[in-house]
């Protein structure tokens, strides 16, 4: 089974040389820009915008006023999102995952150890009643 991560929607100002991203929802921003009439909070997870430096790679943090009026002539996250949903470059990463056997496995192990637990409970059982048999 294929999973994907949530969509990092990047975009650089090349006067400052910080990238500014947001989180959109998997496969989100394509449908946004399709009908970009979609409410926002179907497409971003947080109206929250992250800057940092050096192509989308490192520590973000959220971006100030000073770098959003800086970059986008503006403080308004919403018209800042929409410029980078617009303009971004989408960064998600895929990976694949045998469900079906990591299930097995799993539940493999589970029983394995059941199985082993039962073997000691029973051994020890064993034992007692073996102590309490040299009394009698």
């Amino acid at each position: 089974m294929t999973f994907k991560t949530p969509e990092r929607v990047c975009w650089t100002d090349d006067a400052s040389g910080l990238t500014f991203f947001v989180v959109a929802k998997t496969d989100c921003t394509a449908k946004w820009r399709a009908a970009p009439s979609t409410p926002l909070e179907e497409v971003v997870n947080s109206t929250d915008i992250f800057s940092f430096k050096s192509n989308c790679e490192g520590f973000s943090r959220v971006a100030t006023s000073d770098q959003l009026q800086a970059a986008f002539k503006t403080t308004d996250n919403v018209s800042v999102i929409k410029s980078i949903l617009s303009a971004g470059t989408v960064k998600v990463k895929s990976f694949e995952l045998e469900v079906d056997s990591q299930t097995t496995t799993a539940m493999n192990a589970a029983a394995n150890a059941a199985n082993v637990a039962t073997s000691a409970a029973t051994s020890a059982l064993d034992g007692v009643k073996g102590y309490l048999s040299s009394f009698w």
